[in-house]
C-alpha cells in the first residue's frame, strides 16, 4: 500500500501559510484520482481541522533557523528530508511525497507503479540538474545517507556552492543526480509557468499540474488567469 505523505507548519514571518482546508483538498483529489487502497499522512505541528481520513503525525525535526541560501523570501523545507531516515519507515513501505499547491488532474497510478527504490522529477525544462522536492516516490529506508550526512550548519550552503538550487530539493539534487528513477516528458507532470494563460482547458497530458507556492491554486489571481484550475482544485 502507498502512502501520500504531504508536510503542513507554519514558519513565523513567511508569506506562505498552509491551512488544513488546503490538506482537506489535496486528500480529496488523491482519493479521487487513486482507485486503489492508501494512506495520507499529514507531518504537521498543527493537525486542527484536517479530515478524519487523514493521518497526523507531529513533526519530527524542524530547522526554522536555518536559510534558504537563496534568500529570505524563499522558503525553506530541509525538514522534509527527514523522509530518507530509516525512522521513517512507520510511514509504510513505500510513500508518494506531495507538495500541498498542486492540482491532480489525472490518474496517479502511472506515476506510482515503479520498482525503483526512488523516482525523481527531473524534466530537462528545468534547466539545471534539478530533484523537484514536490513529488517523489520513496522505498522508506533505502537512502538514509540523504538523511544522514546533511548538517543544517554545512550542508544547505555545500549544496548551493555547487549550484543546486532551493532547499530540500538542492541537497536531495546534490547528493542524487541522477537518480535512478526518473519522471520526465512524457509523464504528465507540469509547472503552471509552462501552461498557457486564460486557456479553458487543462493542459492536455497534465496529471499533476505545480505552483510556484506564492501563487498557490487557491489564489483568485490564479484561478482568474488558469480558470480550469477550479474544476479540479476541489
Amino acid at each position: 500500500m502507498i502512502t501520500f505523505v504531504t508536510w503542513k507548519w507554519h514558519t513565523p514571518g513567511s508569506g506562505r501559510e498552509f491551512l488544513a482546508e488546503h490538506v482537506n483538498v489535496l486528500y480529496s483529489m488523491v482519493d479521487f484520482q487513486y482507485q486503489q487502497p492508501f494512506r495520507f499522512v499529514c507531518i504537521t505541528d498543527d493537525p486542527a481541522g484536517l479530515d478524519p481520513d487523514i493521518e497526523t503525525m507531529p513533526m519530527p525535526v524542524r530547522f526554522d533557523d536555518v536559510p534558504n541560501p537563496q534568500g529570505k523570501r524563499f522558503p525553506q523545507c530541509y525538514c522534509r528530508l527527514w523522509n530518507f531516515s530509516r525512522e521513517a519507515t512507520i510511514l509504510g513501505e513505500r510513500i508518494l511525497q506531495l507538495d500541498i499547491d498542486l492540482v491532480i488532474l489525472d490518474f496517479l497510478m502511472p506515476l506510482i507503479d515503479r520498482d525503483e527504490d526512488f523516482v525523481g522529477w527531473c524534466d530537462p525544462k528545468f534547466g539545471w540538474r534539478k530533484i523537484a522536492g514536490g513529488i517523489y516516490l520513496l522505498k522508506t529506508g533505502s537512502m538514509p545517507h540523504i538523511w544522514d550526512d546533511f548538517d543544517p550548519a554545512t550542508s544547505p550552503q555545500e549544496a548551493a556552492a555547487a549550484g543546486y538550487m532551493g532547499s530540500d530539493q538542492a541537497w536531495m539534487s546534490y547528493k542524487m543526480y541522477p537518480p535512478a528513477g526518473q519522471w520526465s516528458n512524457g509523464d504528465g507532470l507540469v509547472k503552471l509557468n509552462w501552461t498557457p494563460e486564460h486557456a479553458k482547458e487543462a493542459p492536455e497530458g497534465a496529471r499533476i499540474v505545480f505552483t510556484n507556492g506564492a501563487k498557490p491554486p487557491w489564489n483568485a489571481e490564479i484561478q482568474a488567469r488558469y480558470p480550469w484550475i477550479k474544476e479540479y482544485w476541489r
